[in-house]
């Protein structure tokens, strides 16, 4: 690996991270990004000298999770976004998970729960601070009527707003962990995601 520069993965082991190559991408200048082995979870980028400086910045600014070999991974305060709330009403309630054991409804296997108001916009957002790197999922409903549980109509259906990371199309039943899941891999102090309610 000569010249090269490591890029480590820290993501779950059901989150493969794959790249894409610069739209002007030259074979003759650096060779393709690949997988290092299937456990490993590492990327190597092989480029020329001139070219590696451009290449790494390009990868870091479309994926954050990428650290580069030395760097060591830092705590990260996760900022949730939310949207699509019908009324003002009520709270937000969310759970974050760290795996797929009580996902998604099982508050008491979260790794962190809360509450969080309403904006007069019909938003919402909330902060969980010194989060380990790995692989997490967010799952959350607003509560409009304020029994602290999210109510449902005939067969189970929601009666009110939910959602979860990574806006995962809702078929019947719940999705996934591994659907839901977002990496937090220490590249950054900071991640913020962005969920929008379903309602059905």
């Amino acid at each position: 690996m000569q010249n090269g520069t490591r890029l480590v993965e820290l993501s779950g082991e059901e989150l493969a991270l794959k790249l894409m190559l610069p739209e002007k991408f030259d074979p003759g200048v650096a060779w393709p990004l690949r997988m290092e082995g299937a456990d490993t979870k590492a990327l190597v980028l092989n480029a020329a000298p001139a070219f590696r400086e451009k290449a790494l910045i390009w990868v870091k600014q479309r994926y954050p999770i990428a650290l580069a070999e030395g760097e060591k991974p830092q705590e990260t305060t996760l900022t949730v976004e939310v949207s699509g709330m019908r009324s003002t009403k009520g709270q937000m309630v969310y759970s974050l998970f760290s795996g797929p054991e009580g996902f998604p409804d099982k508050g008491e296997k979260a790794v962190a729960s809360g509450q969080c108001v309403i904006s007069p916009e019909k938003t919402a957002h909330f902060t969980i601070p010194k989060l380990a790197p790995g692989s997490y999922a967010v799952t959350l409903f607003h509560d409009e009527n304020g029994n602290a549980k999210l109510d449902a109509k005939a067969f189970g259906i929601p009666k009110e707003g939910f959602g979860f990371s990574r806006d995962p199309k809702i078929r019947i039943g719940p999705p996934r962990f591994k659907d839901t899941a977002f990496a937090i891999t220490g590249a950054g102090s900071e991640r913020t995601i962005t969920i929008k309610l379903v309602h059905l």
